[in-house]
């Protein structure tokens, strides 16, 4: 019998990269993007279900009665209702240590544009500052080095790891900080006492807006935060205002609440900034990572049906 799968968002990996072939005998509908209220009727019949960021709940889950296997093609599990699925049998499975690499490389490169003011420097060079100076070098911005520095990394997991181990090749001192069972008095002594701040945990009802203007007043004025994980663990309007204000010195951001975000969202406001970076939810998605990604969600799928399923979440 041939199983039923659809995925339901397929344009969240390029065209090029091609999806390899389940082992079981399956019969595939892409939809390039699926809105809440087009789940239902395109997953009536599906034994499979491929998903990235379309939510799943129980509202829309409720007439799929073949379902088997929701098979999760990134790490965050949010955009499903995991009781709806354990209460009906339904298997999820996601994908584990696969963007450790990009993710972290994205950080360094963020926290390095940030510190050695690459933005602003170029935005001088543009505004034919340098041409005017008579002295061989425009030193018109703060420079900063990495050596030295100590770096607070919110979530021990793989991704964490990785940034401390890049991190420390810089010279960094690092500190670590669990997202499990976080007590307020531990993160706000936790971001006093660090120069950068980089967010690794998932968003969850003890994450959401963990990072408000009040903890933005406890960390140091020259101190930067980057936010890599998802968009609702930083409240965006605290911190525009925080950079409006130079309660903090900078940001690097590649995550939103909505995404893709509305043409109003807050971070356009500072988008020009020479010290605030801010990219399309790409830290994740290097070749490489995009290739591991399909790669492992095809071996999920396999391992569930063999009887030895992995990444059960």
């Amino acid at each position: 019998m041939k199983k039923n799968v659809v995925f339901l968002d397929r344009d969240t990996f390029p065209e090029g990269f091609k999806i390899p072939p389940l082992k079981l005998k399956a019969k595939w509908k892409y939809y390039g993007f699926t809105t809440d209220k087009q789940v239902p009727a395109r997953i009536k019949d599906a034994h499979i279900i491929v998903n990235n960021k379309v939510n799943l709940t129980s509202n829309n889950l409720k007439n799929a009665n073949n379902l088997e296997l929701i098979a999760i093609s990134a790490t965050g599990t949010n955009i499903i209702d995991l009781d709806y699925c354990r209460s009906k049998g339904i298997a999820v499975t996601n994908l584990r240590d696969y963007a450790s690499d990009s993710v972290a490389e994205h950080v360094l490169a963020m926290i390095l544009t940030l510190l050695k003011q690459l933005k602003g420097l170029e935005k001088d060079i543009k505004k034919n500052i340098w041409q005017t100076r008579k002295v061989f070098a425009l030193l018109s911005k703060k420079i900063q080095n990495l050596n030295g520095k100590t770096i607070g990394i919110i979530g021990k997991g793989s991704i964490g790891l990785k940034v401390a181990k890049l991190s420390k090749a810089f010279g960094m001192k690092v500190r670590f900080l669990s997202a499990r069972n976080l007590k307020k008095s531990d993160l706000n002594k936790f971001i006093k006492n660090i120069d950068i701040l980089s967010i690794h945990c998932p968003l969850n009802k003890n994450t959401e807006n963990l990072i408000s203007i009040k903890e933005l007043r406890l960390m140091k004025k020259d101190s930067i935060i980057i936010n890599t994980a998802r968009g609702g663990i930083v409240n965006e309007k605290d911190l525009v205002y925080a950079i409006n204000k130079r309660i903090i010195s900078a940001a690097g951001i590649d995550v939103t609440t909505l995404e893709p975000p509305k043409k109003t969202h807050p971070y356009y406001k500072i988008i020009n900034s020479p010290n605030f970076i801010w990219t399309p939810h790409t830290a994740w998605a290097s070749d490489e990572t995009l290739k591991n990604a399909l790669d492992q969600l095809i071996k999920n799928i396999n391992s569930f049906y063999s009887g030895k399923p992995k990444n059960l979440v």
